[in-house]
């Protein structure tokens, strides 16, 4: 048998992110005994490092809350939202962006001492700018977590999930989890009345991958215990760097907030076409549309043109933007002076993910999900208070209901043979003297992606096609896949994760016989609000997935579409 060392918690966090810190922080502020897992180094790893530091923030003293949430419901959510989640979350922006002011992280302020706020992509948002970026706000994240006394552990790969009953569809509870650190190969059992998955997206499916280790482990890992899942058809796609691997979807919202255009081959702003009110402000799936569309007619590639800025507003971009300017700048390039190139890929920080309630609950007791990783289902079709923000809002919500579960519930029971049984899968490709390497079966699965079966235009054929490649890569691959050593056995192990995103991709966007947000079916070209004001969720069985459809409870919600236009179960 491996090392192994088993702990006890009240409460465990995976990932180290935004929403994770959060999690570990509340939880600790209860009171209670809290240990955070990263795969990396928390504050330096995971996406939160790189965001744009543009934070959404509603001030109620300035603010109309209720125009706030008409537009994040009706506009931008396109009715998707599950306004029970949405409830509170505005206020709440203040209280987590004066918590992370008290603690050190820097904002932008004018010459009073007041938040400099400017408007991003919707018509009332205004957000606010960390001083240093991203990086800068998760090293004062880190250093909370660590001063209040949270168990931290690196470089530990969370593979499963451990469960009351054994079973791995379980009809019990979550009781902790299981992991390996990735450099030595110990193996931990850490076993918590209450766990929290913090661990971001799936973003090493992107063509152009930055964060390879963003496997959707905490996804897989809830798919694989049998939590639903939601909204996986409304997978984002959105705009990043063309030429070069970079972050995601970098700028857009400092962007609409300084007056950057898009241009085409042609110099064209293309935006005064698919949205002429309101041109670079226009919701995040218009812009990757547009830039798709023009690509797939012959006008690509198409730019980021700042070279009309001011020198306070292109500062504000680079202040905002240090990673992809750093990037840029090593093949010398800049926004001050070159027309910048973009193009879409599949975006995974809005919408789509485990099934959670207001409190980050999901359908399977004792587990609860945060960040990235959860279905955002306070935002609908798509992004509304800037993802930064709302990790921290629901990182906070989800650390607090764990901890008071943890209170009420007994002390998980430990079953060995399931820890050995896990022992035993986690470490096969290791034991394999031949087989296929995880690069050669993740570059099978970006297939998928290259040939654009996924979108950002999707139709049924290709979709079908999709589920069949993901099958096969499933059934005849992943079992045979290899590992050299430690690190290569997380690649081994992340590809598995990946793959269980594409499949569910595939899957509930076949169900969904419109278009909508970031969902565009070029055979169902049409929003269809008489049938498809619904959710799309799955399950896994124990040999199969299941997918259905969710009637919107409007009669519990604040806001309501027009009569008639309901859809039914």
């Amino acid at each position: 048998m491996e090392r192994t060392e088993e702990l006890k918690t009240d409460v465990l966090v995976l990932g180290g992110g935004i929403a994770g810190c959060f999690a570990a922080i509340k939880a600790r502020e209860l009171g209670l005994d809290v240990i955070l897992v990263d795969k990396g180094a928390p504050g330096r790893s995971g996406l939160s490092p790189c965001i744009s530091g543009v934070l959404s923030y509603f001030d109620a003293g300035q603010d109309d809350y209720d125009a706030f949430y008409h537009e994040a419901v009706v506009e931008s959510g396109e009715w998707l939202n599950d306004q029970e989640c949405l409830e509170g979350m505005f206020e709440e922006t203040a209280d987590r962006i004066r918590e992370m002011e008290s603690w050190g992280v820097r904002f932008q302020k004018d010459s009073a001492g007041r938040f400099v706020r400017k408007r991003g992509l919707q018509i009332n948002q205004m957000n606010v700018s960390l001083s240093r970026g991203g990086l800068q706000m998760m090293l004062v994240l880190r250093g909370e977590v660590l001063r209040r006394g949270v168990r931290t552990f690196e470089r530990v790969m969370v593979t499963d999930l451990l469960t009351s009953d054994s079973e791995e569809v379980t009809s019990g509870r979550v009781v902790g989890a299981v992991g390996f650190n990735v450099r030595t190969g110990k193996f931990y059992v850490f076993r918590a009345k209450a766990t929290v998955i913090a661990t971001g997206g799936t973003h090493a499916v992107q063509l152009r991958c930055v964060h390879p280790h963003l496997s959707g482990d905490g996804r897989a890992m809830a798919y694989r215990v049998g939590a639903q899942m939601r909204n996986f058809d409304l997978i984002s796609i959105g705009p990043r760097l063309r030429d070069f691997a970079g972050p995601i979807g970098p700028g857009l919202q400092i962007f609409a907030m300084e007056g950057v255009h898009f241009i085409n081959a042609r110099c064209e702003r293309i935006m005064e076409k698919y949205d002429p009110v309101r041109l670079e402000r226009a919701k995040r799936p218009v812009i990757s549309l547009a830039i798709a569309a023009e690509e797939r007619e012959g006008r690509g590639p198409v730019y980021v043109d700042a070279r009309h800025l001011s020198p306070a507003s292109l500062d504000a971009v680079e202040r905002a933007l240090p990673l992809v300017v750093n990037t840029l700048a090593s093949v010398g390039q800049s926004f001050r002076k070159h027309l910048i190139p973009y193009t879409v890929d599949i975006q995974d920080v809005i919408a789509g993910g485990i099934r959670v309630n207001k409190g980050g609950a999901t359908t399977v007791p004792g587990l609860y999900c945060a960040g990235d990783a959860s279905d955002h289902a306070d935002m609908g079709a798509n992004e509304f208070v800037a993802q930064g923000i709302a990790s921290a809002n629901v990182g906070h919500r989800a650390g607090e209901a764990a901890a008071t579960y943890a209170l009420e519930t007994d002390e998980p029971s430990a079953d060995q043979r399931q820890v050995r049984a896990l022992i035993g899968q986690v470490f096969a490709p290791l034991k394999r003297d031949s087989g296929l390497r995880h690069h050669e079966v993740r570059a099978h699965c970006k297939t998928i992606l290259e040939r654009g079966l996924l979108g950002p235009i999707k139709n049924a054929k290709g979709l079908q096609e999709a589920i069949t490649i993901a099958g096969e890569i499933g059934r005849d691959e992943v079992p045979r896949l290899a590992a050299k050593d430690y690190h290569d056995l997380a690649r081994c192990l992340g590809v598995r994760n990946e793959l269980v995103f594409l499949d569910l991709m595939a899957r509930c966007s076949l169900i969904r016989t419109e278009s909508r947000g970031p969902h565009y079916r070029e055979d169902y070209p049409q929003k269809d609000d008489a049938n498809w004001l619904k959710w799309v969720v799955a399950k896994r069985r124990v040999d199969s997935t299941n997918v259905w459809t969710e009637a919107i409870p409007f009669e519990k919600y604040r806001l309501r579409p027009a009569s008639g236009t309901e859809a039914k179960g």
